[in-house]
């Protein structure tokens, strides 16, 4: 769940970086700038999966970490 969360936020922030570029900086038409952003919606989530599930396991092993190895416990018993 949490690389999806992650996959989304990014799609979004990045969609208004473009938009806010496209029509303040460069001063594109706001019909040009929908198919691009229309596009851009539906590959970039597509593009940037792995790496949102690869920061979402960074994220989750530096929050829970692995339990330690202790030596004195056995699970066979």
């Amino acid at each position: 769940m949490g690389a999806i969360l992650a996959n989304v936020v990014t799609t979004e922030i990045v969609i208004l970086l473009v938009c806010f570029f496209f029509l303040l900086i460069v001063g594109a038409q706001y019909q040009s700038v929908l198919a691009l952003l229309f596009v851009m919606a539906l590959v970039f989530p597509v593009a940037f999966y792995h790496h949102s599930w690869s920061l979402w396991l960074g994220f989750d092993f530096i929050v829970e970490s692995l339990p330690k190895y202790d030596p004195s416990k056995k699970y066979n018993q």
